[in-house]
This record gives C-alpha cells, structure tokens and sequence, in this order.
C-alpha cells in the first residue's frame, strides 16, 4: 500500500496553493512546508491581499487563518464562497476563537486545524482535502468520456436510415471500440441478452455461459422504483435512445452504479431487431466520495463537540447510549483526577470509563434514569438527579443533569446545587 505521505506528493504535483497569515514568522514556515508538497504555494498577509492573488491566479486551495489586520478571514472567505463556491478552504484557527466555527460550517467550510500547527495534524486534514480534489478530477474526466460516447452514439443513430449492412458494419466497429472502456450488452427486441463483453462479466462475477439467454433483471439491484424499468421500456419501444443512472449487483448482490445508454438497433425497414446497451461504471466514485462525506462531517463534528464543551463552565462530557464516556471538558477531566479511586482517569482516557464508576447515585434515581434512556428518551426536557463522588480528602454533594445531544448520545454536566440553575441556564442557551 503506498505511504499516505507519498500518495499525498504525488496527487499535489499540479495543484497550486494561496496561504493567508498576518504572522511573518509562521508565514514563512508554513509556506516553505508547503513548498515541499504542492507545485506552486502564493502567500497573502491579509483577507484584502489574499482576494486579490486569486483574482489574478487560480488555485486549487486556500489556507488562511482567522483575525488579520484589513480584512479578516471571515470576510475573504464569504467573498470567496460568492465566486467561487466549490474552491475548498482550510481555516486554521486557535481555540479562543471558537466564536467564528458556527459561521464558518454556514459557509460550507468543513476542513480546520487548531493552532498550534502538528505536521501530523497537516498532512492528515491535506490528504483528505487533496484526495477530494484527486476524485473531483476523475469524475470530470468520467463525464468527459461519456460525452465523448454519447457524441459517437448519436452519430450510430444518425446513420440508422441507410441499409442494414452498412449499419450493421458501423455498430460492429464502435461495439469493438467501446469494449475496452465500457460494459457492453446486447439483447433481442424481448430483452434476452444475446452478447456480453469481457467487461461484462468482470463487473457482475458472471460468465457468458450463465448470463447469455437471461434478462437483465438477473443482475437489476431490488431498490430501483419498478417506474424506471417502464420508463426504459416505453422509450426504446418507441425508437429512441434511453440515458440515465441506474443500480444494479453483482453474482454476490454487491451494488454497481452505472451510466447507462441504450440504443434501438433498426433493420431497413425501420423495426427493432435488437438493442445494444453502453455502461460507464460509477461504483468506484461513488464510494470514494460517501467515504469522503463522511469523513469529512466527522472532522466537523468532532470540531463542534470539543467547541461546545469548552465552552460550558461545568464539569461536562458526552456520553454514549450505554453510559461510557467519550468526549468531556477540562474541568470533568481534573474531577476524575482526584478521585479517590485512582484507576478511573487511566479508564477515562481510553472510553472505558462509565458514569456509574464515577458518582454514587441514589438508588432509585439513578435506575428510572437509566430505563428512560434505553427507552429511547421519551422525555421533552432533562434528567437530573442527585449523588456524590469521592474525592481525596473528602466527599462532593452534586446534582447531575442529562440532556440528550444527538440520536444515542448525551450530554452530562456536574455541579454543586447552588450551582444548578446558572448550569440550567448555560445548557439552554
């Protein structure tokens, strides 16, 4: 398997780079980082500066941080976004300035590095916005080979009003053209595959043997709508070609995603002998770019969740639908510290920890709890009980409330009962 690093360098040997910080010293760091990575790498001192490099060059990505004189990145970045709104943008930021992170997810901006700047933090969050663009470019060069069939198709029906043999003739040399880029198929005017290509039974698993004499509802996937098969079928019953996405599966029922095109096959009378189906197969693209999505929204996410938690006051932490937590703030982190049990902060740290090890509750508080949150948390508000936690030297009286963050997640916050309502108060707002 070939070395992210290395993979990251050579996917970026073409792709050009505008670096915006104020920060001389940082600025000449970071861009001679860079140099060693991306063909071109411009750099700007200001918002101001940045917008006007990228009227005069076009680049594939740009980094900037977040307060600089003039003009600062919040304001560069909506101007950017208003002309060119596919351009990824990477913000580094440091975590006081968490006030700009709502705003800037609004403006479709999901890639973001705290400061102070990791190599390992940089070639993570770069691989990931430099292989979006790598499959960016594939799928142009996709659409760009299907045009270039599409425009040979059309020519194939243009010719269908002169003799058979001549069509015919036309056919066989294009079928042998497409049969090293696309799927090929050929069926009888009642839909029974005649030939397959070599492409063919790569895709599916099949062998010509099997699928010659079948219909093409041996490899159709269960989760295409029954209206797409008539709209395929009224179409080319009435002699024209049919364009469009469909989602078939393999001899395994692994899911193929395919571009296809059918054409109407005319002897010289003008009725249908047959029909020849071309396929681009989408599969690879298509699940490059959900694994893409979703990492993506998870960096985001991620982000959000260690944002929001910053914020609050109290002792707080995320936890998962069986009570072990996953995320939590400074503040939670220093009370397992000084838990008389010793062993908590290490399961802490490795999410093994649950919330039961930590707080005595009430007996029967903390069950109906419990119930309530397997039972789908049937409630509008929050879930607050009482219980203590054994610190060294002494013991602590808190009360604990559990709001429900996301689907099977939740979110605790600790606090003394004096404290409780000004906890109610930040959490709501």
């Amino acid at each position: 398997m070939e070395n992210p690093i290395d993979q990251l360098i050579a996917w970026s040997k073409e792709l050009k780079v505008l670096y915006v910080e104020d920060d001389l010293s940082l600025r000449e760091e970071v861009s001679l980082f860079l140099s060693d990575i991306f063909a071109q790498v411009d750099v700007a001192t200001n918002g101001q500066e940045g917008l006007q490099k990228l009227a005069q060059e076009s680049y594939h990505l740009i980094i900037t941080d977040m307060r600089m004189p003039v003009m600062d990145g919040i304001e560069m970045i909506e101007q950017i976004k208003m002309l060119y709104p596919k351009l990824p943008i990477l913000v580094t930021s440091a975590h006081n300035e968490s006030e700009y992170l709502m705003k800037l997810i609004n403006l479709g901006v999901d890639n973001f590095i705290t400061k102070p700047l990791q190599s390992e933090q940089i070639f993570r969050v770069l691989h990931t916005i430099v292989e979006r663009i790598q499959r960016d470019k594939e799928l142009i060069q996709y659409k760009h080979d299907l045009e270039i069939t599409n425009e040979k198709l059309k020519k194939i029906a243009h010719v269908q009003s002169k003799s058979l043999d001549l069509k015919n003739s036309i056919l066989k040399a294009y079928k042998e053209a497409l049969d090293k880029a696309t799927i090929v198929s050929i069926t009888d005017k009642n839909g029974i595959i005649t030939d397959v290509n070599d492409n063919f039974c790569k895709a599916t698993g099949y062998s010509k043997e099997e699928i010659i004499g079948k219909k093409h509802d041996i490899i159709s996937h269960p989760s295409n709508a029954k209206t797409l098969y008539s709209d395929i079928w009224t179409t080319i019953l009435a002699k024209k070609t049919w364009q469009g996405l469909m989602i078939n599966q393999t001899r395994t029922l692994t899911p193929l995603y395919h571009y296809k095109t059918i054409v109407p096959i005319l002897d010289a009378q003008g009725e249908i002998i047959e029909f020849i189906s071309i396929v681009q197969d989408l599969t690879e693209l298509y699940k490059n770019n959900e694994e893409t999505s979703k990492a993506n929204l998870s960096l985001a996410m991620d982000v959000k969740e260690d944002e929001l938690l910053k914020q609050i006051p109290f002792a707080s932490a995320l936890l998962t639908d069986n009570l072990i937590l996953e995320n939590y703030n400074a503040l939670f982190e220093e009370i397992v510290s000084n838990h008389i049990d010793e062993t908590l902060l290490l399961k802490l740290t490795t999410q093994e920890l649950q919330l039961k090890e930590l707080i005595t509750f009430e007996e029967m508080d903390y069950f109906t709890s419990i119930e309530s949150i397997k039972n789908n948390w049937p409630y509008d508000g929050d879930i607050t009980f009482k219980g203590v936690i054994k610190s060294i030297g002494h013991i602590l009286e808190v009360l604990v409330k559990i709001s429900q963050y996301k689907p099977q997640a939740y979110m605790i916050c600790i606090v003394k009962q004096e404290d409780f309502e000004l906890c109610c108060q930040v959490q709501e707002r």
